[in-house]
């Protein structure tokens, strides 16, 4: 990976916990790879859906049905929109 990409990589990062932290009116040292959307931050099927489409418009990078529906976790989201 070239040093562009790298730092590409890590504002996309960036960008996405800030969104999460903003969506979840959590604060951004609160928000980990591991931390669960449903069980942890008690959202539903609806929720999550809306979650992933709202990143998916703000991030312009857009899943297939089957992607979205493996995303249970905040690493889960990173995986699939920084990949």
């Amino acid at each position: 990976m070239t040093q562009v990409s790298t730092s590409a990589l890590a504002q996309r990062n960036a960008d996405l916990l800030q969104t999460l932290s903003s969506e979840f009116r959590l604060p951004g040292h609160r928000i980990h790879p591991f931390t669960r959307l449903r069980e942890d931050l008690f959202l539903d099927t609806m929720d999550i859906e809306l979650l992933v489409a709202g990143l998916e418009s703000r991030l312009e990078y857009y899943l297939t049905e089957e992607e979205a529906s493996q995303i249970e976790t905040v690493g889960d989201l990173q995986h699939f929109f920084l990949r």
